[in-house]
């Protein structure tokens, strides 16, 4: 499934003019800035409640109506920061009007689609229907492929692209609506019981969210800010080479963390805990001293244009490797209800990012990614250090509040 997505990614590179593919590179950091601000951790606070009400039909319908009306909330955050934002951004690559305006649209589309399908997601995955999202995940990876591949030769450009996306989200939506027809009970108007712990979880995880959001776009922002869109082009085709993330990302989401939302003995998220972070070590050394002896054989994916950035790839690996861990751990956290505090993360992570900036290019595809490497490995120092101290103070005979 991540095989067809990452064909997807590929055939935009290869046909896609630089240029264009560059706009297509922010406006689709623009749709994860979206994202964020409109979830702000809502997916995993229906994951977290909703691992409680087991397959009460008429509960989870509630929640996923208490849920709704939070995100229609929340979409107003996309209206005044991110669509101003992507206009700025663009504008600054010097984006016809026309184009500026209508990526601006399709970002808030797109965003608005993806976060409403997360919360369905959150409902699936806690029924255990892993078979359906995996099914559901291939067709809309066939259908993307399908579709970029009809217009490749004449019609490929970023606008088009969005539409692409825009239009498999939707397609998405509807399926999952469908499919949960028959385990929800649709909510009756009138007063939201399951809307007081959503907000509770949603103010807790937001400035984590936040600072996620910021430290793992800063890359295309500061090269969006200071480069062209060739540099900004580079940055993208560099980052579809980590499709093994988006495979891991997908596991994770499927399989991982519902395994400790249900979890009871802590004996088992202790195990489980280990598994991951011992995965994720392997998966950095062994990455990495790839892309170090031999950049040749990862880089000849993206053609000629992208040749030259063998440098480039190994900070690329390190850094989109250390993003999935961190975020992946944080996430196993927030599925037990352990949300790190602000102040833990931020403090390590800005503390890195600026002093790393003081010390690279920041207009240079290399010096992006040096920064983001050394973001991304103060975010997996600290949450894994804190996913080991909420371990061990659960265990004692004292616990801490959540």
């Amino acid at each position: 499934m991540q095989g067809i997505g990452f064909l997807s990614g590929i055939l935009l590179i290869h046909f896609m003019e630089q240029t264009q593919y560059g706009y297509l590179t922010l406006a689709m950091s623009m749709v994860g800035m979206a994202n964020v601000l409109m979830d702000l951790g809502l997916a995993t606070a229906v994951m977290a409640i909703g691992g409680r009400l087991g397959n009460d039909g008429r509960a989870l319908g509630q929640l996923v109506s208490d849920a709704n009306a939070i995100r229609v909330r929340l979409s107003w955050a996309a209206v005044f920061l991110v669509v101003p934002f992507c206009v700025f951004m663009l504008m600054r690559q010097q984006a016809p009007v026309e184009v500026v305006g209508t990526l601006a649209i399709l970002v808030f589309g797109l965003s608005l689609i993806n976060v409403g399908n997360g919360v369905l997601l959150s409902v699936v995955r806690i029924l255990g229907q892993v078979g359906f999202q995996q099914k559901l995940d291939l067709g809309a990876n066939v259908v993307r492929l399908a579709l970029l591949a009809a217009v490749a030769s004449a019609l490929l450009n970023a606008v088009v692209a969005c539409l692409v996306s825009l239009f498999v989200a939707g397609a998405v939506h509807w399926m999952l609506r469908r499919s949960l027809r028959a385990h929800l009970v649709p909510a009756l108007a009138g007063p939201r019981p399951h809307a007081p712990a959503l907000w509770k979880h949603v103010s807790q995880q937001a400035p984590n969210s936040v600072y996620f959001l910021v430290s793992g776009q800063l890359t295309i922002w500061l090269i969006g800010f200071f480069g062209s869109a060739e540099r900004v082009a580079e940055i993208g085709a560099l980052g579809r080479l980590g499709a093994v993330f988006a495979l891991l990302g997908s596991i994770t989401a499927t399989l991982v963390l519902p395994y400790f939302a249900r979890r009871n003995e802590l004996a088992e998220v202790r195990t489980g805990a280990l598994a991951v972070n011992g995965l994720f070590a392997c998966l950095f050394v062994v990455l990495a001293a790839w892309a170090l002896l031999w950049p040749e054989s990862m880089l000849w994916i993206l053609g000629g244009k992208y040749a030259h950035l063998q440098r480039e790839l190994v900070w690329m690996v390190a850094s989109a490797t250390l993003a999935a861990w961190s975020g992946t751990v944080y996430s196993i956290a927030c599925s037990r209800g352990w949300v790190m505090p602000l102040s833990v993360g931020a403090t390590a992570g800005i503390a890195a990012t600026i002093g790393a900036a003081l010390m690279v290019d920041v207009s240079t595809v290399i010096g992006c990614f040096q920064i983001s490497t050394a973001s991304g490995a103060a975010g997996v120092l600290v949450t894994v250090g804190y996913l080991i101290w909420r371990i061990g103070a659960e265990s004692s005979p004292k616990r801490v509040a959540p």
